[in-house]
């Protein structure tokens, strides 16, 4: 793991806001940026629509392209860290948020099937996370 902050995204406009907002915080404080995508289901069961190798491959495709889409936005970016890994978000987020200075993660409007049965991933890290967390609105300004 690594000192810094941590940004977890999933390809929403909550998860764009919240790394736009992690590279800004990261420029300015001089920090390293992880940016974590956990690919896997809730609940433990696989829905096997594509191989671990196929989604792992996807899921470093959008981390690529989501880093570059925020530079963008950004004008710029600290040191970046992508990381794709499979499993529960929740999980995956605060291990590697061992060592983070921040936990950032963005929020939707839309409940998800997790926030349904009252596991969301931002309620579980706030609950466990072992350091600060920001959590950024989908409709959020782009500074922070």
């Amino acid at each position: 793991m690594n000192a810094g902050i941590v940004v977890g995204i999933e390809g929403t406009p909550a998860g764009r806001a919240a790394l736009e907002w992690a590279m800004r915080e990261g420029m300015l404080r001089g920090r390293p940026v992880t940016v974590v995508h956990a690919c896997g289901q809730p609940f433990g069961r696989e829905v096997r629509a594509m191989s671990d190798v196929e989604a792992r491959r996807a899921s470093a495709c959008m981390l690529d392209a989501a880093v570059a889409e925020a530079e963008r936005a950004v004008g710029g970016k600290p040191e970046i860290i992508e990381r794709s890994r499979h499993g529960a978000a929740a999980k995956i987020l605060l291990e590697e948020a061992q060592d983070a200075e921040l936990l950032v993660l963005g929020r939707g409007h839309r409940l998800s099937v997790v926030d349904v049965v009252g596991q969301s991933v931002s309620a579980e890290c706030v609950r466990h996370a072992p350091c600060p967390v920001v959590i950024i609105p989908g409709s959020a300004a782009t500074s922070p």
